[in-house]
């Protein structure tokens, strides 16, 4: 009797046991934030192998595994949608896109994406009244697509509507706002000079403050510090209006420079606009002196020219941002280069230093070189052709080293100086026999003889 009650209660909690573990599967919660267009998936069966299937028709299709929570941004994954067909889907519904989300084990769930339209105001821009520079335009605003859009309307058979154009234009400029007031130089190439310092300027430009300085920088570091220095010293030598002319006591560095308004208040607040895009090419030429030039066919690869056949990198930024501004300034490359290189070389020659040498030399030139001189001679670098052999007959030279003065100059007038080491050495038959000097001192007495005749 014993032994039946204690199967029976052993049967009981066995299937009690049983059914408190057994597993209950449940499906994945899927919510949609229309606010902030957030998409939130989230796998609730830990023992689930589900996959989510998320389709907006033309644009997207995609899976993703659901092990835990899944998160998607709806306006990021929009900005890479075709911009001109999903504005024209927006523009013709208004502003609206529907998607549907299924998951392996749930049927079709449709949502709405709205697409909220932003305000992008002008923001400051200034005019050049006089000065050396070219002016800079509001990137954001002046952004057109028009062409774009009526021509894709036109391939796809859509008649013309200037409205849904319009519309399409301010959904594409929304779509590439980079949330930055940005700027870049208007029409023209800015001008390259060896210095701004002492170069005037005037300008149209509204900025707050009570003290005003130009400066002229490619990139943020320095405009900090230049703010700290004035703030430290007291803010002398401020300007107190735009409207005055403002002169630039800065070199420069080379490249493009970007030119700023800086406003600073009674409490240190400051303002920056940016004015305009100047260059400067204060970078002397590199020379490179490249010693004898191999005879040897063997050493045919041998360079020559230094840098010829490759460019010199731009070693200024493309940018200038100041994130506490919120100002992004791009900076143009130049028309034509800052840098430039000249490689001389020297092949085999024959002479004495009685007479001289008439030596062969290798020169060629890349970049802004205007003049280039190899000891006493000078030459047009822009009329020499790549690697050219120019004989020159030089004189003053002797058995042993010899170092031959180099100079280029480049068309703002940077100068670089270098030299180039000559050896020259004496060769003399070795087929001599030591009689033939037995007799040396009766033949120079003969000779003395023969001149004092003469005389």
């Amino acid at each position: 009797m014993k032994t039946l009650k204690f199967l029976i209660c052993a049967c009981v909690s066995y299937i009690l046991f049983s059914c408190s573990t057994e597993h209950i599967p449940s499906l994945p919660v899927i919510h949609y934030n229309s606010e902030i267009a957030e998409l939130l998936i989230v796998q609730t069966d830990t023992m689930a192998q589900d996959t989510a299937i998320i389709n907006i028709e033309g644009f997207y299709s995609k899976n993703f595994p659901i092990k835990d929570t899944i998160v998607l941004d709806l306006n990021k994954i929009v900005r890479k949608f075709n911009q001109t067909e999903f504005a024209y889907k927006l523009a013709t519904q208004n502003n609206k896109q529907e998607f549907s989300v299924q998951t392996s084990r749930t049927n079709d769930t449709v949502f709405t994406y709205f697409y909220k339209s932003k305000n992008i105001p002008p923001i400051n821009v200034a005019t050049v009244v006089s000065g050396n520079c070219v002016g800079l335009y509001d990137v954001n605003y002046k952004r057109n697509y028009r062409n774009h859009i009526r021509l894709w309307m036109f391939k796809n058979n859509l008649k013309p509507d200037s409205l849904l154009i319009e519309n399409m234009n301010s959904l594409i400029r929304q779509f590439n706002f980079s949330g930055h007031n940005e700027y870049a130089k208007v029409s023209g190439n800015p001008p390259i000079l060896k210095t701004l310092k002492g170069t005037k300027y005037r300008f149209n430009v509204n900025v707050p403050g009570k003290y005003f300085y130009l400066y002229a920088a490619q990139n943020r570091d320095s405009i900090n510090s230049f703010i700290e220095k004035k703030i430290s010293e007291g803010l002398k030598d401020a300007n107190l209006s735009t409207a005055e002319e403002f002169t630039c006591n800065q070199i420069g560095e080379c490249g493009p420079n970007c030119l700023f308004m800086i406003g600073i208040d009674e409490n240190w607040k400051y303002t920056l606009v940016p004015l305009g895009i100047v260059f400067v090419d204060n970078m002397a030429p590199n020379i490179f002196a490249r010693g004898r030039r191999p005879n040897n066919r063997r050493h045919s690869n041998y360079s020559y020219s230094g840098l010829a056949g490759s460019s010199f990198p731009s070693s200024w930024p493309s940018i200038i941002y100041l994130k506490n501004q919120n100002i992004l300034v791009k900076l143009p490359e130049p028309s034509t280069p800052l840098t430039s290189s000249v490689s001389i070389s020297y092949g085999s020659f024959e002479g004495n230093d009685y007479l001289g040498y008439n030596i062969p030399f290798y020169i060629d030139a890349n970049g802004d070189v205007q003049t280039i001189a190899v000891g006493s001679y000078e030459f047009d670098a822009r009329k020499i052709k790549k690697g050219e052999c120019i004989r020159l007959h030089m004189k003053g030279l002797h058995i042993g080293d010899n170092s031959i003065p180099l100079s280029a100059i480049d068309v703002r007038g940077n100068k670089s100086i270098s030299s180039l080491s000559i050896s020259i050495v004496s060769l003399r038959k070795n087929n001599y026999d030591d009689n033939d000097y037995d007799d040396l001192d009766s033949r120079i007495s003969n000779l003395e003889s023969k001149f004092d005749e003469l005389e």
